[in-house]
């Protein structure tokens, strides 16, 4: 039963962490993220097109 509970515990720990980290993640690196997405799918097709 003590094993269940610490497991429970941590698990719930984990699941905070990761749902904290989604709610306070910045709008602006998101935005830059996509545009660097972009630019380094175009940067592949130059590369790669010949």
């Amino acid at each position: 039963m003590r094993i269940k509970m610490t497991l429970l515990a941590i698990a719930y720990v984990a699941v905070s962490a990761v749902l904290l980290a989604i709610a306070y993640q910045p709008q602006g690196s998101v935005a830059a993220q996509k545009t660097d997405r972009l630019a380094g799918s175009s940067f592949l097709v130059e590369r790669f097109a010949g």
